[in-house]
């Protein structure tokens, strides 16, 4: 099969498994290389904690399968702590983002004209009253 595989050039599974380990660390490298790209100074400062985090996430979650790959327990290792910090940032991170765009804002335009037109005007309700009155008188007969 291939020759740079020596003794397991016979195993097709175990090469085929290593080829696709390598295009994956290849991968790897090629997205840490975009760290580097100056655009990102641009980004607005929410943007750039959630690229902060996801990088930190992406880069905990390699060295946790590092962990594994050399047969370390993760759960044991400060990594774990660590993954639990950046738990917590994410969480305060997505409330700080929820209360700068869900908090109700109020239209100044918009409250003043509810509230002209929930306030009933004394002379109105008096003129109401005046016409129910001499309804009421003209419907009933004299007696």
């Amino acid at each position: 099969m291939d020759d740079k595989f020596e003794e397991l050039s016979h195993d097709a599974n175990i090469i085929a498994k290593l080829k696709q380990f390598s295009e994956a660390a290849f991968k790897i490298q090629d997205m840490v290389e975009l760290i580097k790209d100056p655009s990102l100074y641009k980004l607005s400062n929410s943007d750039k904690i959630k690229y902060n985090l996801l990088l930190s996430y992406s880069l905990n979650s390699l060295f946790w399968m590092h962990l594994r790959a050399e047969g370390v327990d993760p759960t044991k290792h400060q990594i774990r702590s660590e993954n639990e910090r950046l738990k917590k940032a994410m969480i305060r991170a997505k409330q700080i983002n929820d209360k700068n765009t869900l908090m109700p804002r109020i239209n100044k335009d918009v409250a003043k004209r509810f509230v002209r037109s929930g306030l009933w005007d004394l002379k109105q309700k008096q003129q109401q009253n005046v016409k129910a009155v001499t309804e009421k008188s003209e419907e009933s007969p004299a007696t």
